[in-house]
């Protein structure tokens, strides 16, 4: 006999926001689920005369976005031995099994025409028999895209309830959606199979399902910032391009309370008893453990709860380390996931405000001739504001809550964001103003023009009222002024490509962005230093990092024993207690050494070991701003070379570690990353017992230089040029 689970509890522990409406409940005299009247639409798959409106789904072969095969059922026969026998339902006499590549989609436009102007909720009963469904209200302008191959205008996910049996049937439900969004109405409900793992041996049942209208009216699309979000759009709501939104749309579904309890408490231990960054470790302890309880506690909508639990994650300040993503591929994910010149057409990077009387600021680097904002931005033109706001001041509020991860070193954040400001800003503000200098030699009040942009306007009116016009040139967007050599083929063969070329004052020139290669990637640095260049600039300014071993062989390529330099890197040793010198000394012998006992006890380094390497004579300018990971290893180990110099507005990163993922905080939930090691660098394996865990301080520049504003108004690349005249130099 079936039982609900946790009944005497279960509204109280129903996390999902609930009106006066009900779904369908258990009863004992039935042994089953009881359906409420009221529903505008219920499937109770026990004959086919219920699922009109109800089509039957495959997944199709396509090159783009996801698209599906979509048939009308008509007829009994097209769902086969589909149905179930009342010991395989938990409401009525049939359940209907799918997903052994097979879903269902309502595609019933009469249906969602009566809740247009209103709410709703989707619930439905299912048992997994080894892959649980994919659950989701599509909206779209086109009638016909669901799922049709084309980018989804918005969607929203069910979740699971609380609500069980003690045989395996469990409730997923949205909670209550809006009818439309921005104007834009429900296309369809779909029950469908993961996309990503469509195995066809695995199945689902469903029952129950039901479409409920419940109160209220959707969320208003009226003017916000970040800064006045809780108060214009409400608790339920979210700020995105400038308008009120519901989170349900953005972060999705919020939890109900045990679970978001249970999600707080896992990256309460990720973050304080897994986390390798020792730095990290602490802030786990100081900032995340106890806002992300109280988060768990109170946060009313999706936007405070994924939102908040986002933003205290890259507020342990570990670059490795991501809270993950929703699966929300349509025009409102909620994170920046790449930077790109987006509707402003430009892309933005560090520069010393020199003609404006000093100072740190974002410049355009880059801009498109017809943007969709309709305003062209030109190389130079400075951000002074961001709603209000002195941009730097905006960002440090604003960036946190919505990029994946930031810099273990707050100092890095300039580069950091400057590579995703465009995008934040399409995404994340309402008005912005810049400042063009009418002259590269000087650029006083007098001498200036302001431009302001109403993005949030602009960017609405393409998601509310597009036309077939083109939406203006994009890219992306990179922290180099200029390359340092031409580079506009990929190449690489699934490692990074090294372009290399000779420069005007007859240096090698060496641009990379990180360190995954093997083969390939590592025969291009050899070929670079064993023809015995004696000057060799090494632009690595996107340096998103890469393997140990790509990162070891160039270093043995570089620096030798008469400079011995090395690093060993070790997980945790107990997580409450300060680490004994005894991890190092037990695991000292993983140096060099890639046994499955080094890799069981998450332990690796290496140490010079050549005493004349082929490049040891060169003289390197390393280029330097947004850099991670092996691209904080590579530097680091070769800082205090002879003949070797960091040039970089700012320091690197400060990830040093071996990176991990984890399983999602939630269903449709992606991308989450931890950080299991931390490194200590020094010159032989008995020095490492006095040296710092390295975490959390990124690699400083020997020369700190920053692109100038008059320089890129002359079309000058500062950082090369000034490490260029340094090679040149005696």
């Amino acid at each position: 006999m079936k039982r609900l689970a946790w009944a005497p509890a279960l509204f109280v522990a129903l996390g999902l926001p609930l009106t006066a409406h009900a779904r369908a409940d258990f009863d004992p005299a039935l042994n089953g689920l009881r359906i409420a009247p009221g529903a505008l639409k219920v499937l109770d798959f026990e004959s086919i005369e219920g699922l009109a409106g109800v089509e039957l789904t495959s997944w199709a072969e396509s090159q783009g976005f996801p698209k599906l095969d979509r048939t009308k059922i008509t007829d009994e026969a097209q769902l086969a031995d589909r149905f179930t026998s009342a010991a395989d339902a938990i409401e009525g006499g049939r359940a209907l099994r799918l997903g052994d590549g097979k879903g269902l989609a309502i595609t019933d436009e009469a249906l969602f025409a009566q809740v247009e102007g209103g709410r709703f909720e989707v619930s439905l009963w299912t048992r997994a028999d080894g892959a649980a469904p994919t659950v989701q209200v599509l909206y779209d302008r086109d009638p016909e895209n669901v799922y049709g191959g084309l980018p989804q205008y918005a969607l929203v996910r069910a979740i699971r309830t609380e609500r069980e049996t003690t045989d395996g049937w469990a409730e997923y439900a949205t909670g209550p959606l809006d009818g439309n969004v921005w104007g834009v109405p429900v296309r369809g409900v779909v029950i469908l199979p993961t996309l990503y793992n469509n195995d066809e041996e695995a199945s689902f049942l469903i029952d129950a399902l039901e479409i409920r209208a419940v109160d209220g009216k959707p969320v208003s699309p009226v003017a916000c910032t970040q800064a006045n979000v809780d108060a214009v759009c409400g608790a339920e709501g979210d700020c995105m391009f400038g308008h009120c939104i519901s989170s349900t749309v953005t972060w999705g579904a919020n939890p109900p309370a045990a679970h978001r309890a249970q999600i707080a408490e896992r990256w309460v231990q990720f973050s304080t008893r897994f986390m390798g960054d020792r730095n990290a470790a602490k802030n786990g302890a100081t900032i995340l453990a106890p806002e992300a309880r109280e988060l768990a506690k109170t946060a009313p909508s999706s936007r405070q709860f994924y939102g908040g639990l986002n933003r205290l994650v890259n507020l342990l300040r570990d670059n490795h380390t991501t809270f993950g993503s929703p699966s929300n591929f349509t025009s409102f994910a909620p994170q920046i996931q790449q930077g790109s010149s987006s509707v402003m057409g430009a892309c933005f990077g560090i520069v010393e405000k020199d003609i404006m009387g000093g100072g740190l600021g974002f410049a355009v680097f880059r801009a498109a001739e017809a943007p969709t904002s309709g305003t062209p931005l030109r190389t130079g033109d400075v951000l002074v504001q961001i709603d209000g706001k002195e941009p730097k001041a905006w960002v440090d509020e604003v960036w946190p809550r919505y990029a994946t991860t930031l810099p273990n070193d707050p100092r890095a954040d300039w580069g950091g964001v400057a590579g995703d400001l465009s995008s934040l800003i399409a995404a994340r503000a309402s008005t912005v103003t810049l400042e063009r200098c009418t002259s590269a030699s000087s650029c006083g009040p007098e001498a200036r023009q302001q431009i302001t942009i109403d993005i949030g306007r602009i960017v609405y009116e393409v998601l509310t009222s597009p036309t077939s016009g083109s939406s203006g040139e994009r890219f992306a967007c990179t922290q180099r002024f200029s390359n340092s050599v031409d580079a506009e083929s990929p190449g690489g063969f699934g490692e990074d490509p090294v372009h290399t070329a000779k420069g005007a004052g007859g240096e090698t020139r060496v641009q990379f962005d990180g360190f995954i290669g093997q083969n390939a990637w590592q025969d291009s640095m050899t070929s670079v230093f064993s023809r015995g260049a004696a000057t060799v600039l090494m632009d690595a300014r996107m340096g998103h990092g890469g393997l140990y071993t790509t990162v070891e062989h160039l270093f043995h390529l570089l620096r030798g024993t008469n400079e011995p330099m090395g690093v060993f890197s070790v997980g945790r040793g107990t997580y409450d207690m300060t680490d004994s010198p005894s991890l190092l000394g037990r695991l000292s012998s993983c140096v060099g050494d890639q046994s499955w006992s080094c890799y069981a006890g998450n332990a690796n380094g290496f140490f010079a070991q050549k005493a004349s390497p082929p490049g040891a004579a060169t003289k390197i300018a390393w280029l330097n701003t947004r850099d991670v990971s092996a691209n904080d290893f590579m530097p680091r180990l070769l800082k205090g070379r002879s003949g070797f110099k960091i040039f970089a507005p700012h320091p690197t990163s400060g990830a040093f570690g071996a990176v991990l993922p984890l399983p999602t905080v939630a269903s449709g939930w992606s991308g989450a990353s931890i950080q299991i090691q931390d490194a200590r660098f020094a010159p032989s394996l008995d020095a490492v017992g006095e040296a710092r865990w390295e975490s959390g301080h990124g690699v400083e520049p020997d020369i700190v230089v920053v692109q100038k504003l008059s320089d890129a108004l002359s079309g000058i690349d500062t950082i090369v040029t000034v490490a260029t005249d340094w090679l040149a130099s005696p």
